[in-house]
């Protein structure tokens, strides 16, 4: 069975403070539809231009990275889909925001323990947030 945890790499001073992160299934399961919701609280406006670079790794082997310009994947409905209760137009003003993202997981993930770093930054490429998600997908010894 799969375990995960997430810290908030990020500083108080960042735009986009995170509150809390579900997933779903959880334990996320290989070949499922994943949902994560992540629940932050934004304290200066977003505009266009805001992205995300994302990488996974698989201890220190890099396994996918990509850069996502958020609000790209708002609009856009791709396998990788990001969607967030504020609507998918920028700019995304101060207060609570909920963001959803879905993707399948596929079967083949090795057993074996994965690091998700995300970094997102506004338009101007200052600091937005930054998170750290582990996933384990080790199954017990029986």
């Amino acid at each position: 069975m799969a375990e995960w945890t997430y810290d908030d790499m990020g500083t108080t001073g960042d735009p986009l403070q995170i509150e809390s992160i579900t997933l779903t299934p959880d334990p996320p399961e290989p070949g499922k539809d994943l949902k994560a919701v992540l629940k932050a609280n934004v304290t200066e406006e977003i505009a266009d231009g805001a992205y995300a670079d994302v990488v996974v790794k698989l201890g220190l082997i890099k396994m996918f990275s990509k850069r996502f310009d958020l609000f790209s994947e708002l609009k856009a409905r791709s396998e990788w889909s990001l969607t967030a209760d504020s609507g998918d137009g920028a700019p995304v003003g101060p207060g609570p925001v909920t963001l959803t993202f879905e993707a399948r997981l596929p079967k083949e993930i090795p057993q074996a323990k994965f690091t998700v770093d995300v970094g997102a930054y506004t338009a101007g490429d200052d600091d937005l947030a930054a998170l750290r998600l582990k996933i384990s997908f080790i199954k017990p010894l029986r």
